[in-house]
């Protein structure tokens, strides 16, 4: 229930969008979205959420950009 953004506003490729959690609703909570094509599997948006125990967005990455 808490407002925040934190992702949104510190991705690199802006990627992430801050969206109602009700479509029906206008003021419910908003909740991050990804849009894939853009992000980069940073992990910044991760890393800066403040929400605890759990972040309120994950990233795994690219396969392209895994260690083999």
């Amino acid at each position: 229930g808490v407002k925040c953004g934190n992702c949104a506003r510190h991705c690199p490729t802006g990627a992430i969008q801050m969206v109602a959690s009700d479509p029906d609703e206008p003021k419910s909570p908003k909740i991050p979205v990804v849009n894939v094509e853009k992000c980069i599997g940073c992990g910044a948006c991760e890393n800066l959420c403040p929400s605890r125990p759990f972040s309120a967005i994950y990233v795994t990455g690219h396969p392209m950009h895994r260690t083999i």
